[in-house]
C-alpha cells in the first residue's frame, strides 16, 4: 500500500466583477481569526495572548490595591 500525496492548487484565480481577488493565508472575520487550512491555531495564539495580558494585569492591579499575595492569586 502506498500513500499518495494529494496535489493541492496554491494559486486560485476568483474574480469578483472581473477583477481578481488576491489570495491570503489569514484573514480576521468577526472576531475570529481563519488561516487557510482552517486550524485555528493562530486565533488560539492570539486568544492566548490576549488572556495573559490581562491575567498580568489583573494581577498587578490586584498586588497593588488589596496587597494580594502570589500564593493567594
Amino acid at each position: 500500500m502506498t500513500l499518495r500525496k494529494r496535489k493541492e492548487r496554491k494559486d486560485l484565480e476568483v474574480y469578483l466583477n472581473n477583477k481578481i481577488l488576491r489570495q491570503v493565508n489569514t484573514m480576521k472575520y468577526l472576531g475570529i481569526i481563519i488561516d487557510n487550512k482552517l486550524t485555528f491555531s493562530e486565533y488560539i495564539t492570539h486568544m492566548s495572548e490576549k488572556c495573559t495580558k490581562i491575567i498580568f494585569a489583573l494581577s498587578k492591579s490586584a498586588k497593588l490595591n488589596w496587597g494580594l499575595s502570589h500564593k493567594t492569586l
